[in-house]
């Protein structure tokens, strides 16, 4: 390992930027690189992998040719070979009508990753840029299509890019910890923050998504990036001068002319002038621009769904959480609600206690928001039972989902939007031996899809 890799190791361990700090993260960082990061023997292999996708017939096309040579051109290589992905990322369809048009779109975004990759080789670029900038955009595009309904029906997240090119799924958390570290040399890496701001601003969030006040902390994120990318730029710019000399006042004296007001003023009108009418015809060109790829989404088939939001539950019901009275699990699509039965039903009773009715009442509200389904499922311990009107288990739980399943109703909830499944002690959490274990299994739980 040379020097410089053994210092940034060193500053990787020190720096609270190295334990997510920059991040607001507060977990220590571990198993940060890329899987293809690990070794250079893998190193290797990666380049080889990209160059086996492509002949020497393709490589030497035409098209691939030009794409070398306007990244060589540009001042910023790396930015300019990931220009189709990112503007893959931007234009990511919200609704995709034919499930085929979905495995379509991945092997045409598999094929501009293989070709991002031989392109970087061709101009050498660090293997190591290429790999992270790589990382980045295939968690990010993985991110964009899964949270839609198309990538959930296609199964997308079974054969991500992720996985397929790093071997790797747990790009929401690495994303942010491959930032913080790479902040600590931002000269060295200006480039590859560039990306991934540029990612963070096409909506990537990541595990912010799934977290209280996630949007906040991504706006910090999104600022600090932006100043340190902003700071860097100005110190290379004053080294380009390092033994500048200012202005004697003799020589400003000299150097000051004498306009006339009027003159001033004319030209600052001409130059007022021509900036508007400069910005005004960009703006029109770029509205040209956008209406065009507009018509074109249209004529592929994509739509635009109405936004109903995601459910908070979490952090609706996060006092009745902290005093274990019941659990939530939410997910981009659905929520799950696990109600402690000893907390909403006395012993032996179908009927929801009465202070249990006000939570009820606000997560109805919520579901009618998302205008979401609801099936609620009954489970008992296996403490045989025989009451009049409920000689089993089986009924118990039967009759303790219904009378959930009435409060939503009774809340507004339409009574076709939910269905209700008693199972007894047949799914039990816990062995029924102990207190604890059967305490455990008897609950209720909400399954809300939307």
């Amino acid at each position: 390992m040379s020097d410089h890799s053994a210092s940034l190791e060193k500053d990787n361990e020190q720096s609270l930027q190295a334990l997510g700090k920059f991040l607001l993260d507060e977990h220590q960082v571990s198993d940060l690189e890329p899987k293809s990061l690990a070794s250079n023997s893998e190193n290797s292999s990666s380049w080889q992998k990209a160059s086996i996708t492509f002949n020497d017939a393709e490589l030497k096309g035409e098209s691939i040719q030009q794409r070398v040579m306007r990244v060589n051109a540009s001042a910023n290589p790396l930015l300019e070979a990931c220009q189709p992905l990112l503007r893959a990322l931007s234009e990511m369809p919200a609704v995709v009508d034919d499930t085929s048009q979905a495995e379509v779109l991945k092997r045409t975004l598999t094929s501009e990753i293989n070709v991002f990759t031989v392109i970087c080789e061709e101009v050498n670029i660090p293997w190591k840029k290429m790999t992270i900038v790589r990382y980045c955009l295939c968690t990010a595009l993985d991110e964009a299509a899964h949270a839609s309904e198309w990538g959930l029906n296609a199964g997308w997240a079974r054969s991500n890019l992720l996985n397929h090119f790093e071997g790797d799924n747990d790009g929401g958390n690495k994303f942010f910890l491959l930032a913080g570290r790479l902040s600590m040399h931002p000269h060295e890496y200006d480039d590859v923050l560039d990306i991934m701001l540029r990612i963070l601003a096409l909506g990537f969030e990541g595990r912010y998504s799934i977290i209280e006040d996630g949007d906040r902390q991504l706006m910090k994120i999104r600022q600090r990036l932006l100043a340190l990318l902003q700071n860097t730029q100005s110190k290379i710019a004053s080294e380009l001068s390092p033994h500048g000399l200012p202005a004697r006042d003799g020589a400003k004296k000299k150097s000051r002319l004498n306009v006339p007001v009027r003159t001033t003023l004319v030209l600052f009108l001409l130059l007022t002038t021509g900036i508007f009418l400069w910005c005004k015809y960009h703006l029109l060109v770029q509205e040209n621009t956008l209406t065009a790829r507009m018509d074109a989404l249209t004529r592929l088939g994509f739509s635009h769904p109405t936004s109903e939001g995601r459910l908070r539950l979490a952090v609706l019901l996060k006092a009745e959480i902290d005093k274990n009275m019941l659990s939530v699990d939410e997910n981009e699509k659905q929520s799950k609600v696990v109600f402690n039965g000893d907390s909403m039903f006395s012993s032996g009773s179908a009927d929801v206690r009465p202070e249990m009715v006000a939570i009820l009442n606000r997560v109805a509200a919520e579901i009618k928001r998302v205008n979401g389904t609801v099936l609620i499922i009954g489970h008992t311990d296996a403490t045989p039972i025989n009451k009049p009107g409920i000689e089993n288990n089986q009924i118990l739980s039967e009759k303790r989902a219904a009378s959930v399943a009435q409060m939503l109703i009774n809340a507004g909830i339409v009574r076709a939007r939910i269905h209700i499944q008693g199972v007894g002690e047949s799914q039990p959490l816990m062995s029924n031996k102990e207190s604890a274990g059967r305490a455990k299994n008897r609950r209720v739980e909400m399954f809300v899809t939307y």
